[in-house]
């Protein structure tokens, strides 16, 4: 750890202020306005999955009004495998919606069209179709049936900021308008507590079988992208001794 981080922990440590660690450097992916060509594509060999949970921090351009994909994940027989869609109007919140195979739930509120930064997951599972999206640790919209007794097909593309309209190939007018960091990726369904561990803690826990890097993307080199300050906020007041705990075992952002 830096020395600089040291210090910032150490002075949070004695003083016991919540909320006070700094938040790390990290890669972020800026889409444009609407029509572009931009995406990012993950370099991962995905298996079959009977359950799915994508998390990542995610802010959307408020002026960019219309169906905004946050991510699509399509195989060869099936384009509409695994999508999260967002849909921006004016100045009303931005509302969230699901596709497990082609199936979509509805839109659900998901958070105010403020052009801040939001912990956005969305989670399957197979067995019972029971689904859920969660805004900064809080549920926005649930439901069951969505797809059940199904699995989430293997060896398939998964693009960040493009919706698939055929294997690979885009529908640009759904493009991204904003803003990606930080995309966590589990094959199984994460419940509540585990949701808002990450939100308290800064942190992917549990960890998954995708993390954040920019070493496991394809980018687009008309893409902008960047460093800067982790929008990751934890916060977490206990005594100092247990805060050194998490120091070592747990790093305040990933």
């Amino acid at each position: 750890m830096h020395a600089s981080y040291l210090l910032r922990w150490e002075y949070c440590s004695l003083v016991n202020i919540t909320g006070c660690f700094p938040a790390p450097d990290v890669y972020m992916l800026e889409f444009p306005a609407r029509p572009h060509r931009e995406s990012a594509r993950l370099r991962h060999k995905f298996h079959n999955m009977e359950a799915l949970t994508v998390c990542a921090y995610l802010q959307l351009d408020p002026t960019c009004h219309g169906l905004s994909t946050v991510f699509s994940y399509a195989i060869q027989s099936f384009t509409k495998e695994f999508q999260l869609q967002a849909q921006i109007t004016g100045n009303e919140p931005v509302h969230l919606a699901l596709l497990v195979h082609g199936s979509n739930t509805s839109y659900v509120t998901g958070f105010p069209n403020d052009a801040s930064w939001h912990f956005v997951c969305a989670s399957w599972d197979g067995k019972t179709g029971k689904w859920v999206i969660w805004v900064d640790g809080a549920v926005a919209g649930s439901g069951n049936s969505l797809n059940s007794t199904s699995h989430i097909g293997g060896d398939g593309l998964f693009m960040i900021g493009q919706e698939q309209k055929t294997y690979g190939d885009f529908n640009n007018d759904r493009a991204l308008c904003g803003n990606v960091t930080q995309l966590y990726m589990w094959d199984r369904f994460l419940v509540d507590s585990k949701i808002q561990s990450m939100v308290k803690l800064c942190s992917a826990v549990p960890f998954g079988f995708f993390k954040w890097n920019e070493s496991t993307m394809e980018i687009e080199t008309s893409l902008q992208t960047r460093r800067g300050n982790s929008p990751c906020q934890g916060r977490v007041a206990m005594s100092p001794s247990r805060l050194w705990i998490i120091i070592s075992t747990v790093p305040p952002c990933e």
